[in-house]
């Protein structure tokens, strides 16, 4: 189990404390996400805890039970709705924008923190290939996003804040999750084994192993992997969240050992894309 409900009243207090410190233009400064600005990226952050809250704690969907018959046909569905609610929200001025956000993501935490973490969740954590999730990895989920996108505004002021390992290292956590099933259709002999290590204060190092169908995590501690990576914390999450493309990478990352079995661990992807 990732807890992440004990970090996310500092993770909201930080997001506070930065959007209230911006100015004038530092709100139309371009981010990593395609076409968005920092005052894009902050109205998303208000779509996402309104829509959680809507859902999840007062029941109600618009959608009706909407079925998707792929996840590109669910990414492409979600890409639209965040691109209608960007573009209604141009109208507002920040200082609605923080007042809202100050509110509901603090009752966003508060539903959170009362639901049951080793209930099914709502939501699959699906870019983790699961088809159900327990509540705690969904609200790990979560926060990789809330974490995500605030870390998305602070790249574009230069603000390294969250690469502490105060925040940073419950997202790696938690983003990391995807590996396995990163590998889940890379053929290798059982027993065949990759080590992915973060290097930084914030990081910390993962091995999964190949077993008949599928790829596990096992003791990180484990010697002479078949394949070795190591990723520079100020890339990963860059890498994670599809923000950089592994060749504009390449000075921040090394694979040892079997470089072609290792290259599949940066394309790890850890949000739904």
């Amino acid at each position: 189990m990732i807890d992440v409900i004990p970090i996310f009243p500092s993770l909201n207090k930080a997001l506070i404390d930065l959007l209230k410190g911006l100015k004038p233009h530092d709100w139309e400064r371009k981010t990593v996400c395609s076409q968005w600005t920092v005052k894009d990226v902050t109205v998303h952050l208000l779509d996402t805890n309104l829509r959680r809250l809507s859902l999840g704690r007062d029941g109600y969907s618009f959608l009706k039970n909407k079925q998707f018959a792929t996840s590109e046909e669910m990414v492409s569905f979600l890409n639209g709705l965040n691109a209608d609610w960007v573009s209604a929200m141009k109208r507002l001025s920040p200082t609605i924008i923080i007042e809202m956000i100050e509110k509901y993501q603090d009752e966003l935490l508060d539903y959170f923190a009362d639901l049951d973490p080793f209930e099914m969740a709502i939501f699959p954590v699906r870019w983790a290939g699961k088809e159900h999730s327990e509540n705690w990895f969904d609200i790990a989920r979560e926060y990789t996003e809330r974490w995500l996108h605030q870390q998305q505004i602070r790249y574009a002021v230069n603000d390294q804040k969250l690469l502490t390992p105060e925040f940073y290292s419950p997202y790696l956590q938690t983003a990391i999750q995807a590996l396995p099933y990163t590998y889940l259709k890379i053929k290798a002999p059982i027993g065949t084994i990759v080590k992915v290590e973060v290097v930084g204060d914030a990081g910390n190092s993962w091995a999964i192993m190949k077993e008949r169908s599928f790829w596990s995590f096992i003791n990180n501690e484990v010697e002479d992997p078949n394949a070795l990576v190591y990723i520079d914390q100020q890339i990963a999450w860059l890498l994670f969240s599809k923000g950089i493309n592994i060749e504009e990478a390449g000075q921040y990352f090394q694979l040892h050992g079997d470089k072609s079995l290792g290259s599949h661990a940066l394309k790890m992807v850890s949000v739904m894309a």
